[in-house]
């Protein structure tokens, strides 16, 4: 009886030890498959902070190693959003109206919220006056992050109307919209001209084959050469140039590793064209 209670608590002891080796070797194989994801993200986002490489320069931001992982790269222009700060601290609370009642907030309640942004900056400074009229208060105060928009209870129901609402807005660059990035809705609201109308502008930039971020993409090279394509009088686009560039000063580029299932991303807002490199925000998820 003795001989048979050892041998079922020794088969016991082998079959945890057994046990746990394997949890061991699994979760050092999980790790060791995170790191590698890491690498391949990090190897990307090497290509990617190349001020040379852009979006067509595929055979560089999708590679394939020969242990089966893989990276991807995708730049995008920071100067395709709305920088908050730059539209309150010039006034144009229109701009956020128009957005916010394009979402499907009621006019009345939007108004509402553009007013409680100006407030809430205002009472974030000490030395200005608290005021909802963008136009006789100098904003000093700026939003820190885009997230803290969110700290505003007037905004609220803009937030409940659009839950994805922070793809639309930054705090970097110069807050001017890259025309040859930003797609037709954005380009319609900042100068006035209708979405069928941006839409052509737009489609011009793809070139012949259609597809964006191809070898056929067109460019914009003067600000002339928008104000004709858009069909603006001179007068008209007087009044938006300010609020356009032909480049971007801020590019977001998120890069991907890929292995085994794991996946690892870094995101990075920067500007690539400095020396050295600025990196404004850093992410990894």
């Amino acid at each position: 009886m003795l001989v048979l209670f050892a041998i079922l608590l020794l088969t016991g002891l082998v079959t945890a030890t057994v046990g746990f080796v394997k949890s061991d070797i699994d979760e050092y194989g999980a790790l060791n498959k995170e790191f590698r994801a890491q690498q391949l993200a990090e190897s990307g986002l090497a290509f990617g902070i190349d001020p040379q490489v852009a979006n067509q320069d595929q055979s560089l931001l999708q590679q394939e190693m020969p242990d089966g992982g893989r990276f991807h790269v995708l730049i995008s222009s920071e100067s395709t959003k709305l920088n908050i700060n730059f539209i309150l601290q010039n006034g144009r609370n229109d701009l956020l109206e128009t957005l916010f009642v394009q979402w499907g907030v009621n006019p009345k309640v939007a108004q509402t919220a553009v007013e409680g942004l100006i407030k809430y900056l205002s009472n974030s400074s000490s030395s200005q006056p608290v005021s909802t009229n963008a136009t006789d208060t100098q904003l000093v105060t700026q939003f820190g992050s885009v997230a803290e928009m969110s700290l505003v209870p007037e905004f609220a129901p803009v937030m409940k109307k659009q839950p994805d609402w922070m793809n639309f807005f930054t705090i970097w660059g110069d807050g001017k919209i890259d025309v040859n990035e930003a797609d037709a809705a954005t380009i319609a609201l900042i100068t006035g001209v209708s979405l069928a109308t941006a839409d052509v502008f737009v489609k011009y930039r793809w070139g012949p084959d259609g597809i964006p971020y191809t070898l056929d993409d067109r460019i914009y090279n003067s600000l002339d050469e928008v104000r004709a394509a858009l069909g603006m009088s001179p007068e008209q686009f007087q009044l938006v140039q300010d609020f356009l560039s032909l480049t971007s000063a801020v590019d977001r580029i998120e890069s991907t590793g890929i292995i085994a299932g794991y996946e690892k991303q870094i995101v990075v807002v920067t500007s690539r064209g400095t020396i050295p490199i600025t990196y404004f925000s850093w992410q990894e998820k």
